[in-house]
């Protein structure tokens, strides 16, 4: 397993996509940061807007709240697609397979695709954390009362924990799409249909309800939009995200039925594509 891993680190940090799709964050956070410090330099001295504590550390925290944004699901989906499509298209699998474990060849995809988005994801925060810090620095302010070290781990770390189911759903619904069709571009679209679909049915549901009301309740409960939306406001905000229905029924479930619910259907994924990769005929 350590040899598939380590395999697949030399593969993936070497390819573009890993650049255009991974490392583009830190690098498009430095770039915007070097601007903002650069304009703050030359407005030194005007006056500024004082900032909040919370406000400070939200701001530094964004790029855990990627895989929960649309646009976020889609490149992560992108890269999730070139990783296991690619291998199809490259032609590469047949000199694979005959030496190792399938089921170890894909926990390698699997695992270095979570540990570079962690690298990456842990990097842009870094960079977000010290350049908020030399803007304010250099606008004259100073840093809030009451961004403190702790306050800093409860806020990433909550943002972070938010962003992970959405991310591990998109990892499992990508990644058996890329094994069904073994297409980059087929498993990307499916991706973007399912992202875009998804977060429509939650934000739409109620206003199709009239239509078919049992219907509508039932997939707004089954599917797991609401429930990956649901687990981000526990995580967040300590409540159930509400979404009132036109005949005065209200969604607000508690987290541990849309844990469930989000974990059955990334499980589920996640399993059906080792159940096809398994039986696929490589050659």
């Amino acid at each position: 397993m350590l040899d598939a891993l380590a395999a697949e680190r030399l593969k993936l940090t070497r390819h573009k996509a890993t650049w255009f799709l991974v490392w583009l964050y830190p690098i498009l956070f430095l770039v915007a940061y070097l601007i903002a410090v650069a304009v703050a330099a030359a407005h030194a001295g005007a006056p500024s807007k004082p900032t909040g504590a919370a406000e400070w550390i939200a701001e530094t925290a964004i790029i855990w709240k990627l895989p929960d944004q649309t646009i976020g699901r889609l490149l992560i989906g992108a890269y999730v697609a070139v990783v296991f499509a690619g291998e199809y298209g490259w032609n590469t699998w047949k000199l694979i397979v005959p030496h190792r474990s399938r089921a170890s060849l894909l926990l390698a995809k699997v695992g270095m695709i979570v540990l570079l988005f962690l690298a990456t994801f842990l990097l842009t925060a870094v960079i977000s954390l010290v350049f908020t810090w030399i803007e304010g620095a250099v606008r004259g302010r100073a840093v809030p009362d009451g961004v403190t070290a702790a306050a800093i781990l409860d806020a990433h770390g909550r943002a972070a924990l938010a962003g992970l189911a959405p991310f591990l759903f998109t990892l499992a619904s990508v990644g058996l799409a890329a094994i069904l069709t073994r297409s980059t571009i087929a498993a990307l679209v499916i991706g973007v249909v399912v992202a875009i679909l998804e977060k429509l049915f939650v934000q739409l549901g109620p206003y199709l309800a009239p239509y078919a009301t049992s219907l509508v309740w039932s997939l707004y409960h089954a599917l797991p939009g609401y429930h990956l939306v649901n687990l981000a406001a526990w995580v967040t905000e300590g409540a159930a995200h509400r979404t009132p229905f036109p005949d005065g029924r209200i969604v607000a479930l508690d987290w541990t039925t849309s844990l469930a619910v989000a974990a059955a259907w990334t499980l589920g994924l996640a399993a059906a594509a080792f159940a096809a990769f398994r039986r696929q005929d490589i050659n």
